[in-house]
């Protein structure tokens, strides 16, 4: 979803308390680009955005707290997710895609 609306590869670290990715954004984002990004971030547990003199970033958190080890676990939805989505034509072009719109609500139900 990031690569698609900010035309670049994520970072992805897999940290001890959770996933976490930054993506470093463009000088212009288009409305369809902004509006994408938003979307991505709001999937995870945290996020921000990082300004500095030389850089700027959005930063996504995904907490481990709620990895339990049922295979229909949040940790589990999520990585489902994140493959389809570096893989599929549509999501890396920032068109809708409904296979990850139920991606991500199969996620985001694992984790009520």
């Amino acid at each position: 979803m990031l690569a698609a609306a900010i035309g670049t590869e994520p970072r992805i670290a897999d940290t001890a308390s959770g996933i976490r990715i930054e993506a470093d954004l463009p000088t212009e984002l288009t409305e369809t680009a902004h509006t994408a990004v938003l979307a991505a971030l709001a999937t995870a547990d945290h996020f921000g955005h990082t300004l500095t003199r030389t850089t700027e970033f959005v930063w996504a958190e995904i907490s481990r707290e709620a990895t339990v080890t049922a295979p229909d676990s949040p940790d589990a939805a999520y990585r489902d997710l994140l493959g389809h989505t570096t893989k599929c034509a549509a999501c890396r072009a920032g068109s809708a895609c409904p296979t990850a719109a139920k991606l991500v609500r199969a996620w985001r139900e694992t984790r009520r």
